[in-house]
């Protein structure tokens, strides 16, 4: 008696703790409210939720780019890779001045954005002084263009370089790191978007570290938007005669640096 008093107990007080949950052939099962459940999802999508704004993971094909820029007898194809898995591999051959994407398909960066562009490289070429127009670009594109290609990363005289180009062309080397062929190398760009030189800026990690910039900050102050608008590309521009390939991997736009680190 004692002990069914006890269970009687127990389940009133289960009842009233969930009073959504019923008894059915000896077993207790929970009848959910749609409107709970609505809630319950929504929350769990919060928590989710992240802040890259692309991936351009080598796993989901071409499409991620909104054009491919690859002059034969160039090549670019995703390629399975030991360390990594799939990546991309940008292949210029002689005779070929490009081979690029320009990304990113579902993203057009807009006046005050503050956004983290992400990738690692190796970089196979048969010299580590041999100069390069670019390996990466925030290229413009439209109408009343002044500066064409605000920011650059190319590599001349065995170092990388990190450019940016001001409103009527005149071009300043912001960063030098030296070329480590067929090692792989991070990058990161900060880009705060803005046609106001004093309101837009760079700034640059390479290898996870942030750097210091020729000028002895870690912060350039510049125009970087123009004409209509500005997108990223990535692979291999310039050196004609040269065979080069550039193996891209982790390319990502985040509004976290840490979202963005491959």
């Amino acid at each position: 008696m004692k002990n069914k008093l006890i269970m009687v107990a127990l389940c009133g007080a289960y009842a009233f703790l969930f009073p959504a949950c019923k008894k059915e052939g000896g077993a207790v099962t929970e009848t959910l409210h749609p409107e709970k459940t609505t809630l319950n999802q929504a929350r769990a999508a919060d928590v989710g939720i992240q802040s890259i704004l692309w991936d351009g993971d080598a796993n989901l094909g071409t499409g991620i780019f909104k054009v491919l820029n690859v002059d034969a007898p160039a090549t670019l194809a995703a390629v399975n890779n030991a360390t990594y898995g799939k990546i991309w591999r940008f292949t210029k051959e002689i005779g070929s001045n490009r081979c690029e994407v320009h990304a990113a398909q579902g993203f057009d960066a807009v006046e005050g954005d503050d956004i983290y562009l992400g990738w690692r490289s190796q970089l196979s070429m048969s010299s580590t002084g041999l100069t390069t127009n670019a390996l990466f670009q925030w290229k413009a594109y439209g109408a009343n263009m002044t500066q064409n290609f605000p920011i650059v990363i190319k590599t001349i005289g065995g170092d990388f370089k990190l450019m940016h180009t001001a409103s009527g062309g005149t071009s300043t080397y912001i960063w030098n790191g030296p070329v480590t062929l067929n090692n792989w190398n991070t990058f990161v760009v900060r880009i705060k978007v803005s046609r106001t030189a004093t309101v837009g800026f760079i700034e640059f990690w390479f290898n996870g570290i942030k750097q210091t910039l020729l000028g002895g900050a870690q912060r350039y102050y510049g125009r970087t938007l123009d004409a209509d608008y500005c997108d990223p590309k990535w692979g291999v521009y310039g050196a004609s005669s040269e065979l080069i390939t550039n193996r891209v991997h982790g390319l990502k736009i985040a509004s976290t640096y840490a979202e963005a680190a491959p």
